[in-house]
């Protein structure tokens, strides 16, 4: 003769077996979802590690200070490099934004590693004029009064 097993005590097993498979497998899981972010976060890490963008020093001049835009993208521009921006120095509003050249971008290469930004802005205050170079060593001429632009010869050497 077997004993009976009372049902509640049955139900209570297969119960914290079950619970315990969910809880294994909801541990496991998050253990997964751990993992993929750190290691997105770390790929991350390793993109924005791969290039920096130079930083040209702005110039300000009768308190509107010329830079190169940040985040061009939010004022509508297509590229992040090249974008001239002039701002209140006071307020710090964006007066007004100039894209200085179009960058052809290769679809089959990462979009970021193509971006060509300024590496330098100059004043020129007597001619009125800003200059402005970038990473390959071209050269622009921005005159402040009406905002046109003209391309000048490249600078000699290797960027």
């Amino acid at each position: 003769m077997t004993a009976a097993v009372p049902r509640s005590n049955g139900r209570r097993a297969v119960l914290g077996r079950l619970a315990g498979l969910y809880m294994g497998a909801a541990w496991a899981a998050g253990a997964r979802a751990d993992a993929a972010a750190s290691t997105q976060h770390q790929e991350n890490r390793m993109e924005s590690a791969k290039r920096r963008a130079p930083t040209a020093k702005p110039v300000t001049h009768q308190g509107i200070r010329y830079e190169q835009l940040r985040r061009p993208q939010e004022h509508g521009h297509t590229q992040a490099g090249g974008v001239l921006a002039a701002v209140d120095a006071g307020s710090g509003k964006v007066l007004w934004t100039l894209q200085l050249y179009e960058t052809a971008f290769d679809p089959k290469e990462e979009r970021d590693a193509q971006e060509v930004y300024l590496s330098e802005l100059r004043l020129d205050a007597k001619a009125g004029v800003l200059l402005a170079s970038d990473e390959r060593r071209r050269r622009w001429q921005v005159r402040l009064s009406d905002r046109s632009v003209t391309q000048l010869p490249a600078l000699a050497g290797k960027p």
